[in-house]
């Protein structure tokens, strides 16, 4: 079977990970664009199996992407249509990792009756709305589904319960913007750090609390109907406590200059984390209420220093879709609909099956 030419875009934290996820994999042949030849280096000290290339001009990204099989968009947000256009323009597969825009959509609608497309391909959006539907999926019923997802230091040493494990600027976004959610069937938004809950995974406390961004496209939960669907972040105890107090006591909800700079400058960078995704579905059979629960706990991989469990989780769960791919299990037009996947199968794969540990 041939390889699959992967060209990654973004040399960042995700991009890094994936290419060393994809680099000891033969079915895989890489290549990692960059604007920076400095933010290379880190691959380049890492002696992987991957052409590396920098480019200056979006008008170069086509010609890039000649004889290639896959763009992947590891990139900032906002730079994400850029390498949609490239893809589209060059014909390939392509594969991000954010909820997919209007525009994007329309940049990539032509190019969907001829490759596959693959949106929100990380933990959140991705992973989480696969475990969700699986659970769905085996529940009858369901009128309230409650989504939580979080990311914390396996041994806390602050207040917050928290450092940087992702990115401080998507960290502010989801304790910033409303969140999509839906209620009586509708589709509504719900202010950020509101409707504060407390629960137990294996004999440790946790606190989680509405934020943004994680799921918001709700229409893969179309079919199913709920009347109520939820999403929130899970921390330790006391953190939204802390973090009201720095955006709204000391009003730094409107000072995002400061609070970037407060918790970036202050919180310690986290390479051992545990990744939570719990998903809790309620509803009732005849007069009976149900609920049901489902959770899994990923641990990083030593073998994959120096990625915390938040990044190779979402770089595994891109590369399990890649394989699949590859090896002609999945259809190779159309929109991708991967959270309709088997969430078993993909868990029980090489790129995910080592990080996990089901709580």
């Amino acid at each position: 079977m041939d390889k699959l030419k992967v060209s990654i875009f973004g040399a960042g934290k995700i991009g890094t990970a994936l290419a060393v996820t994809l680099s000891e994999n033969p079915d895989f042949s890489l290549e990692v664009i960059d604007r920076s030849d400095e933010a290379l280096n880190q691959l380049r000290a890492m002696h992987i199996n991957a052409t590396l290339r920098t480019f200056r001009h979006p008008e170069e990204l086509q010609a890039l992407l000649s004889g290639r099989d896959v763009a992947v968009a590891a990139v900032a947000e906002t730079a994400v249509t850029e390498i949609a256009q490239a893809a589209a323009r060059a014909r390939v597969h392509y594969l991000d990792f954010c909820c997919a825009r209007k525009e994007t959509r329309e940049i990539l609608g032509e190019l969907s009756t001829r490759r596959a497309i693959f949106n929100g391909c990380g933990v959140s959006p991705g992973l989480i709305g696969n475990v969700a539907c699986g659970l769905l999926d085996a529940t009858c019923g369901v009128t309230d589904l409650t989504i939580r997802v979080g990311a914390v230091p396996r041994y806390p040493t602050n207040r917050l319960g928290y450092g940087q494990i992702w990115n401080v600027d998507g960290l502010i976004d989801e304790y910033t913007r409303p969140s999509a959610a839906i209620r009586d069937g509708r589709l509504v938004t719900l202010p950020p750090l509101e409707d504060h809950g407390k629960l137990s995974i294996d004999g440790v406390n946790y606190e989680d609390f509405i934020t943004s961004g994680g799921i918001e496209d709700l229409s893969i939960f179309s079919e199913f109907a709920p009347k109520n669907v939820t999403f929130k972040t899970i921390r330790y105890p006391g953190h939204l406590d802390h973090m009201r107090f720095l955006m709204d006591d000391l009003g730094l909800r409107t000072r995002r200059d400061m609070l970037r700079s407060l918790l970036y400058n202050g919180l310690p960078v986290i390479e051992d984390d545990i990744l939570l995704l719990m998903v809790t579905a309620r509803g009732s059979r005849g007069r009976q209420p149900t609920e049901r629960t489902v959770c899994y706990r990923f641990s990083p991989d030593e073998k994959n220093r120096p990625f915390n469990a938040l990044t190779s989780a979402a770089t595994g769960y891109a590369a399990t879709l890649l394989s699949l791919l590859q090896r002609g299990d999945i259809p190779s037009s159309g929109y991708i609909a991967h959270h309709r996947f088997d969430t078993e199968a993909l868990l029980s794969g090489p790129f995910l099956k080592p990080l996990l540990d089901r709580a």
